[in-house]
């Protein structure tokens, strides 16, 4: 059992835990922002160039599950230093790239690295930090994910403007290098390793499979016929099923799902945040794609205009996270949701070609996003015990 961590490394913790949300969503954002720019560079058409940001995105629902669960055995913050040194190599990678296959191979490992990170950060979190302090300390991982969500179309449009897009991911590299190092300084001692544990082989190659062709099926139908690869859909929910089929009998299941038939918190937490994510992931790719391309505005440009959205949302989180610990986390968190709904009915109905609306209605999103991610994340982590 891992004694008490003192204040001084956990905020040192908090602010690697912090750095690696961060890295997961900026790189995603940024890599799917500086798209056109590539497209300029290497002078290949969209339908490759798309690869760039979508292969980053595939290793985070195929294999997340399955890393955290390894973090879980091995443990977390050796897994989790593991993370950070795939996204110093593959941002290196990405920054010499001679060409967009190799940039593509980089936006790959810095996947993997997202889909070790991501888990690991609220895990380490809530393993370190008491229950009174737990909320504010999730409010600022939680800021930290959004702020790297919604700033990477400024920062990325700065970045790019003035220094050019290997600069970009050369930050990513810096930033991965100071998070490996702190993480070693802070994290001694931490880890609960259960070997005894075994690895659910059968279950972890189901999933991630089932979970790859769902998502090459959507990825492959959108830029052709929905029905040419319905075997792909066809194979990943049979996959699925299977899976549910073996986690329901094993011993030591890599995802237990009487988590989500037991636990109403868990669960219902969980489909919020999962329908947040599908409601608002796109909002900045979408925009800085018509700044850009449609109203003819340069990256940097484009960039400071959707720059209200991650204002708002870092300045709420941190409040409404120590709000949550307080007062409990479901009507802060509903509350959120509620603003952003108003915000989506705001770009909806106003006129975006007036640069205002836009501003107007993302520093909406971001206030709702301030109320709802910390609260629910501290109670999605509140409501199982440290095993999981």
């Amino acid at each position: 059992m891992v004694g008490v961590v003192d204040r001084g490394r956990r905020r040192l913790i908090l602010f690697t835990t912090s750095l690696a949300a961060f890295q997961t969503p900026y790189n995603s954002t940024v890599l799917s922002f500086i798209t056109p720019v590539l497209g300029r560079y290497f002078h290949v058409p969209l339908y490759i160039l798309v690869y760039v940001p979508i292969v980053y995105l595939i290793p985070l629902p195929t294999l997340m599950i399955a890393l955290g669960r390894l973090s879980d055995i091995y443990g977390r913050a050796r897994v989790f230093k593991v993370g950070f040194a795939l996204f110093v190599i593959g941002s290196i990678i990405g920054a010499l790239a001679p060409n967009v296959y190799i940039l593509i191979l980089s936006s790959l490992l810095m996947g993997i690295a997202s889909s070790i990170l991501s888990p690991g950060s609220a895990a380490i979190v809530s393993q370190v930090f008491p229950e009174g302090e737990r909320g504010f300390a999730l409010g600022i991982n939680a800021m930290s994910v959004y702020l790297g969500l919604t700033s990477a179309p400024f920062l990325g449009g700065i970045i790019t403007q003035f220094l050019g897009w290997r600069s970009v991911l050369l930050i990513t590299t810096i930033l991965s290098i100071l998070g490996l190092v702190i993480s070693f300084i802070s994290m001694r001692g931490i880890d609960i390793l259960r070997r005894s544990i075994p690895i659910d082989v059968y279950g972890s190659t189901n999933y991630a499979l089932a979970l790859l062709s769902i998502v090459m099926y959507l990825l492959l139908s959108a830029m052709n016929n929905w029905f040419n690869y319905i075997y792909l859909l066809i194979i990943g929910v049979a996959l699925l099923i299977l899976f549910v089929l073996i986690e329901n009998r094993i011993r030591n299941p890599m995802l237990e799902l009487s988590l989500f038939t037991r636990n109403i918190s868990f669960m219902a937490g969980n489909l919020t945040a999962l329908l947040n994510y599908i409601s608002t992931y796109s909002i900045p790719f979408l925009l800085s794609l018509y700044l850009q391309a449609v109203l003819g505005y340069n990256p940097f440009m484009a960039g400071l205009i959707l720059v209200s959205e991650p204002i708002f949302m870092a300045a709420l989180s941190p409040i409404n996270g120590r709000l949550s610990d307080r007062y409990g986390s479901r009507e802060i968190a509903a509350l959120g949701m509620g603003i952003i709904g108003v915000a989506f009915v705001m770009l909806l109905v106003l006129n975006i070609r007036n640069l205002m609306n836009i501003a107007i209605s993302l520093a909406v999103l971001g206030i709702g996003f301030g109320f709802f991610s910390a609260p629910n994340t501290n109670s999605v982590m509140g409501s199982v015990t440290s095993d999981h």
